[in-house]
């Protein structure tokens, strides 16, 4: 994988003592990530990262997650879906010492809870965006588009639910989760692809959700 973020290790000789491993990642939406996993955060990190602050805003690129290994161990049953989404993307390791990503392990219990988690979050903000705001069919579609995007690590939980390999496209990871989760997903790919989205279609979006909701508060793991 070839990326500006493979620059960054030349920014972090401050810290490179206490680095476990560094990866970079594209989801299936074509968007990088970086993740920076440490031993301990060695004392001064913010003034040792400031070569890297700088490097990453001369390429426009996300900060990277950087984390220590006691915070990648304690979260996994806080915040699973993020580090499913992470792991089930095209990875490269651009350093390792220790390969924590790949010994991850998850609680179904936690996916799906999170799960529950965001389509609930998604469903209220969704309801809380148009209610306090009379958006234009433009601005309506920008409120489905970001909302569909981050349902993405939610639908990946399905997989890992299931033991079934994880889909490398928004389409795929759709119709498979529809399959999955009985629900008709299918207008999901339709609306990110409009150009303008209308009242009726956040209404129908809104119905989506509070099935997945219902559907995951009794959902056997």
């Amino acid at each position: 994988m070839k990326h500006p973020y493979t620059g960054i290790l030349a920014t972090l000789n401050p810290i490179k003592d206490q680095i476990l491993q560094v990866t970079i990642y594209q989801d299936l939406l074509g968007k990088f990530g970086c993740v920076i996993i440490l031993e301990h955060d060695p004392d001064h990190l913010l003034t040792k990262l400031a070569a890297m602050v700088k490097y990453i805003r001369s390429k426009r690129l996300m900060l990277p997650l950087i984390i220590d290994r006691r915070f990648l161990k304690y979260s996994l049953d806080s915040y699973p879906l993020e580090f499913i989404n992470i792991i089930s993307s095209t990875r490269t390791d651009l350093m390792t010492i220790e390969d924590l990503l790949g010994d991850l392990k998850f609680e179904p219990a936690d996916v799906r809870l999170q799960m529950e988690r965001e389509f609930k979050s998604k469903w209220l903000l969704t309801r809380q965006v148009v209610l306090e705001g009379a958006l234009s069919p433009k601005m309506m579609r920008e409120t489905l588009h970001l909302s569909i995007e981050a349902l993405v690590p939610a639908f990946k939980g399905f997989f890992l639910l299931a033991n079934h390999p994880y889909p490398q496209t928004l389409n795929d990871l759709i119709a498979q989760a529809a399959l999955i989760s009985k629900c008709d997903l299918g207008n999901l790919p339709i609306w990110y692809k409009e150009k303008s989205i209308h009242a009726g279609d956040i209404e129908r979006y809104l119905g989506i959700l509070q099935k997945l909701m219902e559907l995951m508060e009794t959902y056997p793991v």
